[in-house]
């Protein structure tokens, strides 16, 4: 796609953006029907479709900016190479960001009008001014930053770096400002004596943004965003490797793919604890939302969420396992006997420490912490060892079980209905629906992977890894990663939304129209798996583009220093 195109999206996409704002004034707008789909739908698709390529194009700055920075720094131009081929995909789908952007606008004014009109005058100069001249200076620099790419090399790399660094700040600034309408929605502004009405006229904009979720949804967001972007640099390393010539491009993209995952499977263990931050929060400001969320209408999702997780770990350690399999003297390399007990032991251990000394009780660490450290504190002095391979396998064994225990409800009774005595938990294993089980579970899915990463990197260090010669169901892996990703963060965005019940904006702005109701698991699943085709198509056609052969040729000498034996 040439300049002169990009720019005339960006341009109708601004121009849908201002147009939106303006016709929000206009009064007396009736609402359009939406066929087939339905008003509500029709713009979850397309806000789910924007939020997609919005927080890959937020999150993938983050580590083209670092693998840039790590190439110059260690004259490895497999990072330059990997953070321009990045970049190339981000430029076209920064596009696509735009675009549904617009779309999104004009559908929401349609189906929503007086919500619409009412929610932009809440927040107009965030829509009006500082969003679009974010918009506007982040298209600029984005464009500055991958057509400066080959004039800003040798001496001038650190101004093409500091460049980077710019348009990071850019984007994190737009994501926390766009957050703050988006968090409003479901936390707004609370006081006691006070009626949200009458809280709201005296607010100012900046008491608006900064509402009780706003911080957390943007932890949250920062590392889901990051994790998303290695996820699909992981997608993109996997077509290439598939479509591959030879074998300096089939190691290429092998450890393209390896330092994509290792950048999602970072970010991936932070989100748990930003999401339960985040989940804190919105308890704490309404605690109808917790039995709303986790017994009641959107207990379903939250068990689809326990087993979308459960699989997104176990293909992350079988991408490790995978991995392993290509590094020559691997098989000699041992673990401390304590890593697979604590592993066994924590789950079960957690469970009872909790039950006790509930969470934020230090005794509760006093009893975990030790446990936790003891491979890597005690471990050195205990001679008796186990191979790698074996301590993977009980890692695979302990993320079913977590997984197992996650998903395990207090009964099985349909939602909304009572839970009779017929379909509860018997009574001597209802401790695992409660809450400490499900955080136990959370936390052994964590520490299964950080061992694994741990033991994964020492073997790296004391083997030599074939490049391009890992197995090739290793790609599909990449592919399934990056399609739990999509998938997931398209259920718990509906999670986000549905939790407001039958408001548009919390205790504010009530949705009276026919289709607030909470949807069931199966009709949600079947246009979110729609929404993640769809993204999938687009990113499939973005890599098409920007890396077919042709363009890929012109820079052959980037990655022929690529050994297929490297350390």
């Amino acid at each position: 796609m040439k300049l002169w195109q990009r720019s005339l999206i960006l341009a109708c996409a601004m121009l849908a953006l201002f147009g939106g704002v303006a016709y929000a004034q206009a009064p007396g707008v009736s609402p359009v029907e939406f066929r087939y789909t339905g008003n509500r739908t029709a713009v979850w698709i397309v806000a789910q479709l924007h939020t997609l390529f919005g927080a890959f194009v937020l999150g993938a700055p983050i580590f083209v900016v670092i693998s840039e920075w790590l190439g110059h720094w260690k004259q490895d131009p497999r990072y330059d190479r990997l953070a321009r081929e990045v970049t190339k995909v981000t430029v076209i789908l920064f596009s696509m960001t735009a675009v549904t952007g617009g779309l999104f606008i004009f559908v929401l004014l349609a189906t929503y009008p007086q919500f619409t009109t009412w929610f932009i005058n809440q927040f107009y100069l965030v829509f009006a001014v500082f969003y679009p001249a974010l918009f506007i200076s982040g298209t600029i620099v984005l464009y500055a930053y991958f057509y400066t790419w080959d004039g800003w090399k040798g001496e001038k790399k650190g101004r093409h770096i500091v460049l980077g660094v710019l348009l990071n700040l850019i984007c994190m600034v737009t994501m926390f400002l766009i957050n703050g309408p988006t968090s409003f929605m479901n936390t707004p502004l609370k006081a006691e004596g006070m009626s949200p009405q009458d809280l709201l006229a005296a607010a100012s904009l900046w008491d608006k943004i900064a509402n009780q979720s706003w911080m957390p949804l943007n932890l949250h967001r920062i590392d889901g965003n990051v994790a998303f972007g290695g996820f699909i640099t992981g997608l993109i390393a996997a077509y290439m490797y598939m479509g591959a010539k030879t074998q300096e491009d089939r190691a290429y993209y092998d450890w393209m793919g390896f330092v994509g995952s290792l950048i999602a499977v970072g970010a991936t263990l932070f989100q748990p604890f930003t999401g339960l931050l985040l989940a804190y929060e919105m308890c704490d400001y309404d605690f109808s939302f917790c039995p709303y969320m986790m017994a009641d209408q959107l207990s379903m999702f939250f068990e689809m969420q326990g087993a979308m997780i459960g699989l997104l770990f176990l293909a992350i350690n079988y991408y490790g396992w995978l991995s392993l399999k290509r590094v020559e003297g691997a098989e000699k390399v041992r673990m401390t006997v304590l890593a697979p007990i604590v592993m066994v032991a924590l789950p079960f251990v957690m469970m009872a420490v909790m039950n006790t000394y509930w969470i934020p009780d230090p005794k509760s660490l006093a009893f975990l912490l030790p446990l936790v450290l003891a491979p890597f504190l005690i471990g050195r002095f205990i001679p008796l060892t186990v191979s790698a391979r074996t301590v993977i396998k009980i890692g695979f064994l302990m993320i079913i079980v977590s997984d197992a225990i996650w998903l395990t409800p207090h009964g099985f009774a349909a939602t909304g209905a009572n839970m009779v005595a017929g379909v509860e938990i018997p009574s001597d294993w209802e401790f695992l629906g409660s809450m400490p089980a499900k955080l136990s579970a959370m936390f052994t899915l964590v520490f299964v992977t950080v061992v694994n990463y741990i033991l994964y990197n020492r073997v790296i260090k004391q083997g030599t890894i074939l490049w391009g010669k890992i197995d090739f169901a290793s790609q599909f892996v990449l592919i399934v990663l990056a399609f739990i990703s999509i998938w997931t963060m398209g259920l718990m965005g509906a999670v986000r939304s549905l939790v407001k019940k039958y408001y548009h904006t919390y205790s504010l702005m009530p949705d009276l129209s026919s289709e607030s109701f909470t949807p069931t698991l199966s009709y949600s699943a079947w246009w979110i798996t729609g929404i993640t085709v769809i993204f999938f198509a687009v990113v499939s056609l973005a890599v098409i583009v920007a890396l077919r052969p042709s363009s890929s040729k012109s820079h052959a000498p980037e990655g022929s220093p690529v050994p297929v034996r490297a350390k």
